[in-house]
């Protein structure tokens, strides 16, 4: 077969069925013309100063990786619920990339008919980032469409943060609507108003609740039917809390995930939640072996490095554990960084009766860890801490750093007296201290296990200097990104501190395992006391302090010019579903 340029030959039936939905998007009327972007008729055009060939080589920083699972000891109903909750997902992605902006349907439609030099790696590019912005670039963008909105699709794209504030400071009675993760705000004559999603996305949401209740009617297990039939009201009502209830009963081997779940994408203030889907198969006898975990929760919980009145023992914890690969993904987890494992629901309501639910998706991580992350160790540390990583403790990692999402503050008290939650509270600083305090807080909470005898001090050990790699993984997501944000705080803190030193002979990093135990937890109290007090002020001091990047750790990053970014997933079960 003969090879386009930017784009591997493997990829293209993927690539295109990808599309599909984002071509078909609907651009609300009156959005073209708002003046905020350039005329379409530019779209094709790269970003002044970026060639086809440095568009090429952004493609290539992300290695194709068939995600695959085994599908042979499916039942049919299985098959035939998988193939309607991927025609779901499919509706998930088109709404998210109406999110991402109102015109990149538009923009699609253009660069699709645009040819010319570079359109190969531009189409493969604006694929992988879900839109014309490069997400590991601090959103700059790839294609001459300006810059993109702090709030990105949700909000007008001249509203202003302190105009929000202000605004919401005057009417308090919308602050619910306006702060509330299921709503966009729109102008409205003088003001502004918030829109429900039922109502911005009433024609998406009706096809996606349609094809939930056809897949609930062919479910066989009682669990996964209920789960499906109340997030198909739930698209149609904003009223998720009974349907994330019901997701965390879900007792079947087919585990979906859809919705609007995370606020990354809303880089305003953090409030609106993007759409996203999950479907994904359990593996009933890996998430036992790790379902045992959650049996520790409230001492772990108890055993954080705060002040006792900021731990919350009440929430629930039952927290199950599930062991997935990934069959398919769709919306904000598909743009740009891949996900490995997540922990949901977000509801606070959720969290306090029932805990939240952790989902590793193993075929995921073994990919990112084969290809990421043994060559970054071997690169960036010195041998005898490169020797230290491996799969298992690693992935466990993970896992603690989903756990210890669930962990810490939600609700809270401000010192006015006001309730609210740590996200309103750190608004668009939310994201990266929350990545970052899980991250922390997960490699504590291993070192508490191990003092509980559940980890051997050699796999605690080994986590930590896989973690020390991971580092170096997540930044070059981009300081935009807030995975990368965290990792930055946390390297710069571990450099304040002694406990990583550069070899300056080699340029590689020795991390002193033993110290690391101690500076982690000083940091970990840190963040879990800033947001048990839902100071705003002390997060943007942290990030302004430690989240620049380390003028030694660029020179190590730079030098990661041959290891992949990410992995670009091609989806093995579009070729399956041909022959069920």
């Amino acid at each position: 077969m003969e090879r386009r340029a930017g784009l591997s030959p493997i990829l293209a039936p993927a690539l295109a069925l990808a599309l599909i939905p984002m071509a078909c998007a609907r651009t609300p009327d009156g959005a073209p013309g708002d003046g905020a972007y350039p005329p379409s008729e530019a779209v094709a055009l790269l970003a002044p100063g970026l060639s086809p060939a440095e568009l090429e080589l952004r493609v290539m920083q992300f290695a194709p990786a068939v995600l695959d699972f085994d599908d042979t000891s499916l039942e049919p109903w299985e098959r035939q619920v998988l193939a309607k909750l991927i025609e779901a997902s499919d509706v998930m992605h088109e709404i998210f990339a109406q999110q991402v902006s109102p015109r990149t349907a538009e923009w699609w439609s253009a660069l699709a008919r645009a040819g010319g030099a570079g359109q190969e790696a531009a189409l493969a590019y604006f694929d992988i980032m879900v839109g014309p912005w490069d997400r590991l670039e601090h959103n700059a963008p790839f294609l001459d469409v300006g810059p993109k909105p702090a709030g990105a699709g949700f909000y007008p794209p001249d509203l202003t943060g302190d105009e929000l504030d202000a605004w919401v400071a005057a009417h308090p009675e919308d602050a619910e609507a306006f702060t509330g993760y299921f709503t966009v705000i729109r102008r409205e004559g003088s003001g502004i108003v918030a829109v429900p999603y039922s109502e911005a996305y009433r024609p998406q949401l009706e096809r996606a609740a349609a094809l939930l209740r056809e897949a609930a009617d062919l479910a066989e297990e009682p669990t996964l039917a209920r789960y499906l039939r109340s997030r198909a009201d739930a698209f149609l009502s904003d009223d998720y809390f009974q349907s994330d209830m019901d997701w965390m009963d879900v007792a079947s081997r087919i585990e979906p995930t859809i919705g609007p779940y995370e606020v990354y994408e809303d880089g305003l203030r953090g409030y609106k939640a993007a759409f996203e889907s999950f479907v994904t198969v359990a593996d009933p006898a890996a998430s036992a072996a790790l379902d045992e975990l959650k049996g520790h929760l409230r001492a772990l919980e108890q055993a954080l490095p705060i002040e006792d009145r900021y731990k919350n023992l009440e929430r629930g914890f039952e927290s199950p554990i599930r062991v997935v690969d990934l069959a398919y993904s769709a919306g904000d987890t598909r743009a740009g960084v891949q996900t490995i494992a997540f922990n949901l629901p977000n509801d606070e309501r959720v969290r306090e009766a029932k805990g939240s639910k952790k989902v590793m998706l193993r075929n995921v991580a073994h990919a990112k860890f084969e290809r990421i992350l043994s060559p970054i160790a071997q690169e960036v540390l010195v041998p005898a801490t490169a020797a230290q990583i491996a799969f298992e403790p690693w992935f466990t990692n993970v896992l603690m750093h989903e756990l210890a999402h669930g962990l810490g503050p939600g609700n809270i008290t401000l010192e006015n007296g006001e309730q609210t939650t740590v996200n309103r509270a750190l608004r668009e600083r939310y994201s990266a201290i929350e990545e970052a305090k899980a991250d922390v807080t997960g490699l504590h909470s291993m070192s508490v296990l191990q003092q509980k005898g559940v980890f051997t001090a050699d796999f605690v050990r080994r986590a930590y200097a896989s973690h020390t790699a991971d580092l170096f993984r997540a930044v070059r997501f981009g300081a935009g990104e807030a995975h990368g944000m965290a990792n930055l705080l946390q390297f710069n803190w571990f450099r304040e501190k002694g406990v990583i030193t550069l070899d300056e002979a080699t340029g590689r990093f020795r991390v002193d395992l033993a110290a690391m135990v101690a500076a982690n937890r000083e940091l970990a109290r840190e963040l879990l006391t800033l947001q048990a007090r839902g100071s705003y002020e002390r997060a943007g001091e942290i990030l302004e302090r430690y989240g620049k990047m380390d003028p030694a750790m660029q020179a190590a990053v730079d030098r990661l010019g041959s290891v992949p970014v990410d992995i670009r997933p091609r989806y093995a079960v579009r070729l399956k579903m041909q022959e069920w």
